[in-house]
Order: structure tokens, then sequence, then C-alpha cells
């Protein structure tokens, strides 16, 4: 009996996920609420499904923080998505953070950038990895709008993460495998990371780099590798 049980969760999952293929575009055009309900039907699947980002409208953030009874206002950054009324968004970030912030924005074309929520929400970007027996997301920090020569808006995803933690290549395998199931989506999906003074770079849309990430054994070998470029 287990065995029908299965059969009938997979039937039942093969056939949810053709009507939502069918009526993607139908479905992209209805309200909010109504379009949520279909992302609870995907969310029930067994298998990690691509489900489209919420439009932010409001997003709650701290403006300082507390330490032994005492306020200290936050540091705050311009050109969010999401800010308050002075332009400005709070956020606490660490040192690659901020060169991450910083080498984006002076960028030519620069327009937005968002700082993707740590956190299982609609508005949060997850892409889903293996890691050993488990499937877990990844939620890369921070995802930069420019507009194209051609006028269009792009779209980049930059992760800065340290090779030295031990989820560090199962998530650039599944950066690396999500760049090459989506392509033209996002311009750029880069993983940024300080290797022996100086800032580098994996351009996981290129094949070679998707490659290399894929039959990877060590993190850090690839940051050193002549695949890795500098990020500036």
């Amino acid at each position: 009996m287990r065995e029908v049980g299965i059969y009938f969760d997979q039937e039942a999952d093969k056939l949810a996920r053709s009507w939502l293929d069918k009526y993607r575009i139908p479905i992209k055009v209805l309200s909010d609420d109504r379009q949520d309900a279909y992302r609870q039907v995907m969310e029930m699947s067994t298998e990690p499904q691509d489900i489209d980002l919420v439009k932010p409208i409001s997003r709650m953030e701290n403006t300082a923080a507390r330490e032994h009874g005492k306020e200290t206002p936050l540091p705050t950054y311009k050109d969010h998505l999401l800010c308050g009324n002075d332009g400005a968004f709070p956020a606490i970030m660490n040192e690659w953070e901020r060169k991450v912030l910083a080498t984006e924005s002076a960028r030519k074309g620069f327009a937005a950038w968002y700082r993707n929520p740590n956190c299982a929400s609609q508005e949060s970007l997850g892409i889903s990895y293996q890691d050993a027996e488990a499937v877990k997301i990844v939620r890369p920090d921070f995802i930069f709008f420019s507009t194209a020569a051609t006028g269009k808006v792009a779209a980049d995803i930059v992760d800065p993460h340290g090779p030295q933690f031990a989820d560090a290549l199962p998530k650039l395998k599944g950066l690396a495998k999500y760049a090459e199931t989506h392509p033209g989506v996002y311009r750029r999906i880069e993983a940024v990371a300080l290797v022996g003074g100086t800032y580098k770079a994996l351009d996981l849309t290129s094949a070679k780099v998707q490659a290399a990430v894929e039959n990877a054994g060590d993190a850090a070998k690839l940051y050193a590798d002549h695949l890795a470029v500098d990020y500036e």
C-alpha cells in the first residue's frame, strides 16, 4: 500500500506541475491574493520548484542596535528598492558586503539594489542546493539592478561568502546549477570571496566555471584557480 501512495503522490505532483506550467502566464496577471493560492500549491511539491518572487511593497527594518541599554543608529545606505522617507535603508553589513555594494553601485548604469531577506518569504530569492542527503536553500545576499545599453533593466546576483565554511562548496554548486538552468534570467550571477588580500569572483554564468564547480572538491581552490577573476 505504501507504494500505491507514493505512486499517486508522484502522479499528482506531475499533473499539478503540468497545469501550473500551462497556465503560468494567466496566473501572473491575477491579483496578489489569487497568485498566492497557486504559490502555496507549488510549495507543496516534494521537489524544489521555481516560484516567482513577490514584488516587495513594504518591509520592517531595525533602525538602531541596542546594547547595554543604549541604542546606536544603524548605518544607512542609498538606492535600495525599499527605503524610508529620507531615501535611506538601514543595514548591518560586514566588510565583504560593503565592498560588494560599493563596487556594484559604482558600475555604469547602476539603478538600485535589493538586500535579499535571509528568511523564508515570498519576497526572498531562495535557490536549492544539495548538502549530503538534505536539500537546503541558499539566499544570495544581493540583487542589483542596472539599465543596460539596450535601455532594458538588467538584474545581477552577487553573493559574498567565505570559502572556508563547510557549506561553501554545496552552495556554489547550487548557484552554478541555478545559473545553468536559468540562462538569460539574470545578466550576472557571481560568487565573491576575499582570497590572499584580493577580492575574487566566480562568474557562475560561464559554462567553464559551472563545470569546474560541479567537479570541485574544495571551494577555496576554485577561487585560487585561473577561472576566478579579480572582483572590481
